[in-house]
This record gives C-alpha cells, structure tokens and sequence, in this order.
C-alpha cells in the first residue's frame, strides 16, 4: 500500500510541469553556475555571512540595538531556505522511484516499501552528514534561544565562502591531487614530534627543566620547534635537548620546504587547467556563440574577420603552439583533443551555440565532430572543412549545413579571375579593403511590420543601396536575384542581400530590431 503510494506520487511530480519550473528555478539559484540568478543569491550570502559574524563581534563588548535582531532573523531566515532548498535538490528521489519500479516491472516482482524508504533515506542522509550541509547546520544552530551557548559556531559561516569561492575551492582540489605526498609528510612529522617529545620528556622532564612537568609540555614543545616558531616559553637546558632542537629545526624546515614544493608542483601542473576552466565558464555566460574547431591559417583569418565584425566565438586546438598564439591575439580559446566527446559536450552542448565551425586538416576528425553534434541536435548549424574533394559526398551525408572546400575554391576563384578580373577588383574592394561600402544583409524578423511589404517601403533607395537578391526564409538555396522593389512582398525570416555604406546598412537593420526592445 505504502509502495503503492510513493511509486503514484512519484509519477505525479515527474509529470507536474510547475514542481519542475520551481524545483529548476531553485536549482539555478543555488547550484547552476551558468545562472545570472546565482551570481546575485551568491552576493547576498556573502554579504549576510560577514554581516552576521561582524555582529558577534560588536555584540560582544557592546549593547545589540534592536535592528542587529532584526538583520540576524533575515539571515538565518535565508540560510535555513538555502539548506532546505539545497536538500530538496541534492537528489532526484521521483526518478529513482520511477526507475526501482520499472525494473521491479520488469523483473516481475512487486516493489517494496522498505527497499523505496532505504533510496530515500540514502540519498538525502547523504546530503545531510556531507561536510558543506554540516557547516550550514551550524552556522544556524546557535541563532535558536536554546542553543545560545553555541554562539561560538557562528564562525562556521565564515567557512560557508567556501561554497561561493571558485578560486579558493579550486586551490582545495589541487591540494586534495596530493594527498599522498601531505599523507607522507604529515606522518613523518608525526612520527619526528613523538620521537623528539619523548627523548626530551626522558631528559629535561625529570625535574632538570621547570617548563616540563608534563608529556604534553614536551609535545608542545615539539610542535612548536618543529614548525620553526619558536616562542621561547620553553627551552632545553641540558646538551642532549639542545642537540634535538637543533635536529629538530632543521628537520622541521626542511619538511616546510618540501610542503611549498609540492604546492609549488601542484599549482604548475594544474594552472593551464584552470585557466582553461576560467575561460569555459566565460563561454557559458555568452549567447550566440560561434564555436571553431582547428586554429590553422584558415581559422586565424577567420578568428580575425570575425574579431573585427564584434562576433563570439571560441577556438579549440590541441596544439599548445596554435593556443598560445590565441591567447597572444586575446582570443577565448581552449586546448583541448576534439575528438573528445566531453569536449564536444562542454562547448557545443552545454553553450548557446550558433554555428559551429570545423576548420582542422583532418577530414576524419572533422567528420567525428559534425557526426556527434548532428546526432545529438540536428539543429546546430554546422560548416565543415573537406580537405579531399572524395570526402564531401560523407559530409553531406552526415547533414552539414555548408562545406568548404579550400583548394577547389580556390583553383575556380583563381580561373575566373584569369577570365574576368574586374569583378573580382570589386569584390575585393568592399570585402577585405578598409572602405565604407559594404556587402551585408539585413534580417527580415518573424513579427517585424515590414513582413508583407515591399522592398520599397524600407527606403532604400533614399539611402543609395542596392539590392542584389532576396535568401527566402534563410534558406541558402533559395534566392531571388535582383527582385522588384515594388512587387515582391517579405515574407518572415527573409534576408534582403544589399550593397551600400555599412551605416546605413546598420540604420536599418536596427529599425527592424528596435520594433521588438
């Protein structure tokens, strides 16, 4: 009955369109880092934590005036929101119940109440005895009259900036890759400290030296000596102590130094990779991104024409010589094998992707690359490099939205000019010549008041621009050349191709798009 029950209302939320809208709104608010939200709730929390711990400070030599109670209760307030929310999200508990009870279906079996209670009970138990959700815990504990005494746990909402600290909790993973060497450096200064605490108990802790009456005296004298502190309170009086404290220094300093170079080792290996991880988190915050795998000759002149028309993009090479030349120009780059499926995933996938750009000089690998995009969204425009004219007939198969194919471009460019050189002068001229004219297109967008009027009502001629074709719908293989000012009507997501000064060009363009702000 109580299976029964759970496994009902499991499919009532996986079906319930506004318990997802809520529970995806919380989700960005407290963990997406690709959210606008979480930035802005990040600041509050950072601000309260401060705030609350600059009270206990006040609180403690001075009278609380009445708006401090006022300004803890807000706090605490949004920290036990915070915690709540984070436990409501930290599992799919629905899903997992729909899933036992699929795979109770098919094995034939009935599911069990026990077997639904001991998922939850994992999942959120998980959460709950995690160190973050612990630190959380106490940082709101001691607010509650009763546990008053604990105030002193306040602190721990200074260590809640870990959650909201990417530099400082990348540094954290960085130490946590060698574990193993401090693991090893830890036990021989364990070991050190009970070595030296116990040959200096035997010696000075017989009544030779008045500042050891203890074990633990010669312990914190060790500690102390190992770390190279050295306050003084406590200091050998016989030969043999003096000789371990020198040992002891010197050994002391010599773990120091190993500890910073591990560091030192830690950070040098792993800086590339958060460097890259910083200009990733910058790609995710941008739209419409143009993504560009392969930063040969044919991708740096790409990357600069499109520099110089203010796109986004991003370029992907694994050759460390290719992306030190992107980091030298300013370019958002990252060095990574795009073969690699989690590439692919971070970049494409996981970003507001225009177009995607495939200029390596592999056709195998560029074949790899527009396979695994189309196979996942067929929508993502993609334009392939085919470096053997054997291979286009593959790339068309694999649904590319255009293909380039450099060398026969260029061997018919270079037959045509040989032909006719004038128009390629021309050509020249607006495309890549600094100069005022321009070759361009303005969006006819769906909605717009332009759409069912013609090409006259855009003024055109009043601006001396000229129209040479119509792309119907944005679709490539349909164009009107040299259509009627009068007769041809727009119809939504046309492209008008025009010839004119780019301010111009621009004057209309952003009347268009001004009519939806």
């Amino acid at each position: 009955m109580f299976a029964k029950l759970f496994i009902s209302f499991a499919y009532f939320l996986d079906s319930n369109d506004r318990y997802k809208k809520i529970k995806s709104f919380i989700y960005d608010l407290l963990e997406n880092p690709r959210s606008n939200i979480k930035t802005y709730f990040d600041f509050l929390i950072i601000t309260l934590i401060f705030l609350s711990v600059a009270i206990l400070i006040y609180d403690i030599s001075h009278p609380t005036p009445f708006y401090f109670e006022f300004i803890e209760n807000i706090t605490v307030s949004v920290f036990i929101f915070e915690w709540l929310g984070r436990f409501w999200i930290s599992a799919d508990l629905g899903s997992m119940i729909i899933k036992y009870h699929e795979k109770m279906i098919e094995l034939d079996q009935k599911p069990k109440f026990f077997k639904i209670l001991k998922i939850i009970l994992k999942q959120k138990l998980s959460y709950i005895f995690s160190p973050m959700s612990i630190i959380d815990l106490l940082a709101i504990l001691p607010t509650y009259r009763a546990a008053r005494v604990l105030r002193v746990f306040l602190i721990f909402r200074l260590f809640k900036i870990f959650r909201y600290t990417k530099s400082l909790n990348s540094f954290l993973r960085v130490l946590s890759d060698k574990k193993f060497e401090f693991n090893f450096l830890f036990l021989i200064g364990l070991f050190a400290i009970f070595l030296s605490s116990t040959i200096m108990y035997v010696v000075e802790g017989t009544g030779n030296n008045p500042h050891i009456t203890s074990y633990l005296d010669a312990i914190y004298w060790s500690i102390i000596t190992i770390t190279t502190v050295g306050y003084g309170d406590i200091t050998p009086v016989t030969l043999t102590g003096k000789v371990i404290t020198v040992f002891l220094v010197g050994g002391g300093f010599l773990i120091l130094v190993l500890a910073t170079s591990i560091v030192t080792n830690a950070l040098s290996e792993k800086i590339e990779i958060l460097r890259e991880n910083k200009l990733l988190t910058e790609a995710h915050k941008l739209s419409r991104l143009i993504v560009i795998f392969g930063f040969g000759r044919m991708g740096q002149v790409l990357a600069d024409e499109l520099k110089k028309n203010h796109k986004r993009f991003i370029v992907v090479d694994k050759d460390p010589a290719s992306m030190a030349k992107a980091r030298e120009l300013g370019y958002l780059y990252m060095q990574a094998d795009a073969s690699n499926y989690d590439t692919i995933e971070s970049l494409v996938f996981e970003n507001d992707v225009e177009k995607v750009i495939l200029l390596t000089q592999s056709d195998a690998l560029n074949l790899s690359i527009l396979l695994t995009i189309k196979a996942h969204d067929k929508n993502i425009e993609v334009i392939a490099r085919s470096n053997s004219y054997a291979n286009i007939k593959k790339f068309k198969i694999a649904k590319a939205n255009h293909i380039v194919f450099p060398y026969e471009t260029v061997a018919e460019v270079a037959v045509e000019y040989i032909g006719n050189p004038v128009k390629f002068d021309v050509i020249d001229n607006i495309l890549i010549q600094d100069s005022d004219i321009t070759l361009d297109g303005i969006d006819i967008l769906e909605g717009s008041s332009f759409v069912g009027k013609c090409i006259d009502d855009l003024g055109l001629d009043d601006l001396n621009i000229t129209t040479i074709a119509v792309l119907k719908n944005g679709n490539i293989r349909h164009f009107v050349f040299n259509p009627s000012h009068s007769e041809y009507e727009f119809e939504a997501n046309d492209t008008l191709i025009v010839i004119g000064k780019e301010v111009y060009i621009n004057r209309i363009g952003n009347e268009i798009r001004r009519q939806f702000a």
